[in-house]
């Protein structure tokens, strides 16, 4: 039951239980006849839920009838929290969190921790609960404890500091652990939450530091724009107009002006010049033009700038060649399980049999095949599952004292309305709740009852298909292995499309006909085992749907944006963008659930996409293409360069400052966690704030592509982008530490697609929009003709009207000794549009030409530089992948990155297998999709200290003759190695008579070195 903030209501729903409810107007009042409705919203009725009542008042049995209990007991139990075994482990998981809440001392407790365990559970307006042994709600100290021993990363302690770190699983008790050290941790470390989180960090580091060297390159043309540009600057900014604030005496802001004389009628159309913005006055005989009377910068200021970008440039090839070094290194360093296995992509559909696969691919490792995973087409059924363990988990919320699958009792508490809602709550279901309902959110306990009827119903039927093989994964004991298998078994796509072959060694054939698509695998915990097998053409059309929605977005706000600019100022538009960089990127999120992807790299690519394109439109691009020719220059507040000076400046300190102040996160921590109602409500309190690496990225591109794209004119951003880096850096190190919930494992595709292609196409659009501000300098649309005899003093005092100006002209003005060639009937000067490449015989006319030599030459440097390096990228960055695609199609290509590190699979302690788990955000943990009796438990990759694994597995929610048990084991079971060596484990009586029937979950088989060793 999440709502739309994100933050699920098994944190903000916590109930107060009412022992003695009276109905009232504010709660939904139940009508027995045939329909339930709710006056909080008029009109808002919803069908029959509830049993009829018989004449004592107890429930009558309602039409839909099952075996055992209205969830349908006999054909899919489901053990809830109101169940016993799970409230035996929940007692257990609250023994262990109370043991770590008395061994923890201060000096290992963070500063939040400290303050409310000291200060504010003294407090009832902060803790109602904290006679919690009296009302039995659960103590806050022990999701405090939850926190930080089992959200928050921690690692071993070290005798000395010259020990390498270790990280610690989450909940580790055999051994003594404390939290990573926020100064002490180097980036270089930051690996054990995925190469590409290491990568991230090391980044921001290169480009702070090309952003600073680019900065102090471009000191020489600070120095102009402040002393030589423009007379004498005044420097004093208290003394600035409000009107001003934001402009920089270091930028090409250009406060003075002169006047010239249209050269004659032809060249002075004055309706063309009005629709430009030029800014004039005429008589209707004589016309004179505004025109900027700052010196226009010469070749050495576009040199300078030349230098300062290709210094840039050099930084981030380098970056490239280091981070590919790195990512290597990275990966020797760690070993994961995809560095030993191979996923087929298009096994038969009845290959259900995973020792067939380990019989095929054990000839290609001698140790042998460590793990083999079978996946299957059954998707719907796992999503109806999920959906109906969230619609549980919501309706135990609702009522957290009672057992929800005993039917009477339900019935009597939906009846009786055993629950009030606190203030935030009774908000969220008035005013949200109309806009979430048709999304099944916000429900009350009788809609809740509803939908668990009709998902009941549809489990049943999905439980009663035959799944197919649509992937296989296979883990090999050793590297070697890995490695000769995708050797030996590479195709080209046009011989995996016709599936069989009689040309190839029968030997490499599966079952002796089928051409397998052998490739090396995500990460265990990167995969998305609802969209592994997703089609390609439905992710584009999905992902095509999402962009147009994001385009949609940044048009919107850049409206908006120009409109608050043009009224209020630079400083508000400067925020409002900043925030839409904040708030847009969390619907994208949102819109990111319509996509599917089968693994957490190409996710994160698809999100990056979006939110790129977005930021630097809606910062970079938007105030460029809304600001009028004349105002790129100008000094007021509504101008180009004030505006992107507000706007850097609300990025410098508002991104991380709402990073640092986690507002959801601690709303959940201080707010809703001291007002649960059961201890799974405030754990999940204490889940820690979610982040995307993609949308750090982003926030990284953004920053770096301002700097460079205003390089010309402002060459002040690169310093005030690298102070935005260098914050970030240290804010995002913090929440990582401190804030941020555990992410699934991110590999380094993420950081080399940033890098390829995102950060070199922010530096090739620096060099473009350079060509255009150094080819149309100075942006007052006045081209220069013939010199006047002397310079003229004009009174304009009568007679004269002025237009696109603020103020009304008056007394005498001095003309400039040039006559002047603004606009005939078809254009203006330097009204080029798009033009390109940006040379000068783009920018100039035999008609209107303003250029001197140096401005021609500089217009001549980048306009040529730029339009080579846009050459040079389309070829290296998507020549090389198109050949790659053509060979691809004929013949199969493999090259290992990195040498065979020699260590066996099993030999790796702190390795995972391929064991299908889904994330759902209303759990702490992922829930299992699969068996897991045959699997050492180590390789699952996580652990609830206190429960047994089976409390997370999807397979215990239905009965199906394919499933070897179907009693839960309870408590923890990690002492022993496999579920199936445990002293409870008990298969069915008849499972051998089951064994050939279709499975309905994904198989996963385990050969442990013993089992192997057995076998000989």
């Amino acid at each position: 039951m999440s709502n739309p903030l994100g933050q699920e209501l098994d944190c903000c729903g916590v109930f107060e239980r009412n022992h003695t409810p009276e109905p009232s107007e504010h709660e939904p009042t139940p009508i027995m006849d045939n329909s339930s409705q709710h006056p909080s919203e008029e009109g808002d009725t919803v069908p029959d839920m509830l049993p009829k009542s018989s004449t004592d008042g107890s429930a009558i049995k309602p039409k839909r009838q099952y075996k055992d209990s209205w969830v349908g007991q006999s054909t899919y139990t489901l053990n809830t929290s109101g169940s016993h075994d799970a409230t035996i482990e929940s007692s257990k998981v609250a023994e262990d969190l109370a043991d770590f809440a008395e061994q923890d001392d201060n000096s290992n407790k963070t500063w939040s921790r400290l303050f409310v365990e000291n200060i504010f559970m003294k407090s009832s307006w902060y803790y109602p609960n904290k006679n919690s042994e009296i009302n039995g709600a659960p103590k806050l100290k022990q999701g405090w404890a939850y926190y930080e021993r089992v959200t928050l990363a921690r690692h071993f302690a070290r005798n000395n500091k010259s020990e390498p770190i270790e990280r610690a699983e989450p909940g580790e008790r055999r051994r003594n652990t404390q939290l990573y050290g926020f100064l002490s941790t180097k980036a270089d470390t930051l690996d054990d939450w995925g190469v590409g989180v290491a990568l991230y960090f090391n980044t921001m580091k290169f480009m702070a530091i090309a952003l600073l060297v680019a900065g102090f390159v471009s000191v020489p043309n600070l120095l102009f724009y402040l002393n030589e540009y423009e007379g004498e600057r005044n420097l004093d900014i208290s003394s600035a107009s409000k009107s001003k604030i934001f402009t920089l005496p270091v930028s090409a802001v250009c406060d003075e002006f002169t006047w010239a004389k249209c050269e004659n009628s032809t060249f002075c159309d004055v309706e063309r010049m009005q629709k430009n913005g030029i800014e004039f006055i005429t008589d209707g005989t004589d016309t004179y033009v505004k025109q900027t009377g700052c010196e226009k910068p010469g070749i050495e200021q576009g040199i300078v700038n030349l230098v300062a970008l290709s210094c840039v440039l050099l930084i981030t090839l380098v970056l490239n060649l280091y981070q590919s070094k790195k990512q290597i290194l990275f990966d020797e360093q760690r070993l994961t399980a995809s560095d030993y296995s191979i996923i087929v992509a298009n096994p038969p559909p009845d290959a259900h049999d995973p020792d067939e696969w380990e019989a095929f691919f054990s000839k290609y490792d001698e140790k042998g095949i460590a793990l083999v995973t079978v996946l299957l087409d059954n998707q719907e059924l796992l999503k109806k599952l999920v959906y109906r363990r969230t619609l549980m988990k919501d309706l135990q919320n609702w009522f957290p004292d009672i057992d929800i699958t005993n039917e009477s009792e339900l019935n009597k508490a939906i009846f009786n309305q055993q629950y009030t809602l606190y203030c935030l709550q009774s908000i969220l279901y008035k005013v949200v709740r109309p806009f979430v309902k048709p999304f099944s959110m916000l429900l009350y306990p009788n809609e809740i009852k509803a939908k668990l009827l009709e998902v009941n119903e549809d489990i049943k039927v999905l439980t009663e298909k035959e799944y197919s093989v649509t992937d296989v994964i296979v883990t090999f004991e050793t590297e070697a292995g890995q490695r000769l298998a995708l050797d030996s078994l590479k195709a080209g796509r046009l011989e995996i499309r016709k599936g069989k072959s009689s040309s190839r060694n029968e030997n490499e054939l599966f079952r002796g006909e089928y051409v397998l698509d052998c490739s090396e695998p995500a990460e265990p915990n990167s995969i998305n085992y609802l969209g592994i097998d997703t089609d390609p053409v439905k992710c584009f059309i999905q992902q095509t749907i999402t962009f147009i929605i994001v385009i949609g977005l940044v048009t919107g706000l850049g409206f908006l944006v120009v409109e608050v600019r043009s009224s209020s100022g630079p400083l508000l538009a400067g925020f409002l963008v900043t925030m839409g960089n904040v708030l847009i990127p969390n619907i994208a999120k949102i819109l990111m659930f319509i996509e599917q992807h089968g693994n957490e790299d190409d996710k994160q690519r698809s999100l990056y996409l979006k939110i790129a394109v977005f930021r630097w439109i809606n910062t970079a691009l938007v105030a460029k293409i809304s600001a009028s020719f004349t105002q790129n220059l100008g000094s007021q507040n509504t101008d180009l360069i004030p505006a992107m000076n507000g706007i850097m400046f609300s990025e410098i300190y508002l991104p991380p400052l709402l990073n640092f102040l986690d507002i959801m996160g601690n709303l959940s921590k201080h707010y809703f966690a001291p007002r649960a109602r059961t201890l799974q409500q405030m754990l999940l309190c204490f889940k820690g704030t979610p982040y995307h690496l993609a949308e750090k990225y982003t926030d990284v591109s953004k920053i770096v592509f301002v700097a460079y794209f205003y390089s010309a004119t402002n060459p002040a951003l690169l310093f005030m982008s690298a102070i935005a880096l260098i914050i970030r850096y240290y804010t995002d190190k913090y929440c990582l530490l401190r804030i941020w919930s555990k992410a699934p494992y991110i590999g380094p595709k993420l950081s080399a697609y940033s890098r390829r292609y995102f950060f070199t196409f922010a530096i090739i659009i620096g060099f473009l929009s350079c060509a255009y501000d150094w080819g149309q300098f100075s942006f007052d649309r006045v081209c220069n003709t013939t010199p006047l005899d002397d310079k003229l003093d004009v009174d304009v005092s009568d007679g004269f009207q002025s237009y696109n100006m603020d103020d009304e002209l008056l007394g005498d003005i001095i003309v400039s000794s040039n006559g002047a060639r603004v606009c005939d009937s078809s254009i203006c000067c330097q009204e080029i549009g798009i033009s390109f490449p940006p040379v000068p015989t783009r920018f100039q006319s035999g008609t209107f030409t303003y250029m001197n030599e140096d401005q021609e030459l500089n217009s001549k440097i980048f306009g040529w530089t730029s339009t080579a390096l846009i050459g040079i990228f389309l070829v290296f960055a998507f020549g090389g992948n198109f050949l790659k695609y053509i060979f691809s199609l004929f013949r199969g290509s493999y090259k290992p990155e990195g040498d065979d590190q020699q260590v066996d699979y099993s030999s790796v302690p702190t390795i995972n297998g391929y064991i299908p788990q889904l994330r759902v955000g209303s759990y702490a943990y992922p829930l299992l999709a699969c068996d897991i009796d045959d699997v050492n438990q180590s390789l699952i990759g996580w652990n609830d200290p206190g429960v047994s694994y089976d409390t997370y597995n999807l397979i215990f929610d239905v009965s199906h003759d394919s499933l070897k048990r179907s009693t839960k084991l309870v408590g923890s079971t990690r002492k022993w190695g496999k579920l199936k060596d445990h002293d409870e484990y008990k298969e069915k009586s008849d499972r051998d008579e089951l064994k050939k029937v279709t499975p309905i979950f994904s198989i996963v088989k385990h050969w442990s070195l013993a089992d192997r060793k057995e076998r000989g």
